[in-house]
């Protein structure tokens, strides 16, 4: 279903693809991936702001529940939505908390800071 999803957003079919990830979610609320998917919609095509954060609040639980050790996945989760943020505040703070979930697992890791500096 991940990658239909993905498939239609690449398509430009963006509403078949909320509705596939939708159904993700309800059915796996903690789907990191289909978490991911649909906040970069919120992002890209809605400005729901009490939307994004409580999806990214509900990606966090899930990052903590399921991934926590994985400091990779979590910075390019957080590069991911940096980037797209239109220097949005709320998607900055949002993906510098999980910035500092990266960091705090590998401190050592100069990447991570200098993605502050971005």
């Amino acid at each position: 279903m991940i990658e239909k999803a993905k498939n239609h957003i690449l398509s430009g079919e963006w509403d078949q693809a909320v509705e596939t990830i939708t159904g993700v979610i309800s059915f796996d609320r903690s789907n990191t991936e289909a978490l991911r998917i649909y906040i970069f919609y919120l992002l890209a095509r809605e400005n729901d702001q009490e939307l994004f954060e409580e999806k990214m609040d509900q990606l966090v639980t899930s990052i903590r529940q399921t991934e926590s050790k994985n400091s990779d996945f979590i910075y390019n989760i957080s590069r991911l939505f940096a980037r797209y943020s239109s220097r949005k505040q709320y998607v900055l703070e949002k993906s510098l908390a999980l910035l500092d979930m990266a960091i705090m697992q590998q401190p050592e890791n100069a990447s991570y800071y200098a993605e502050i500096g971005n």
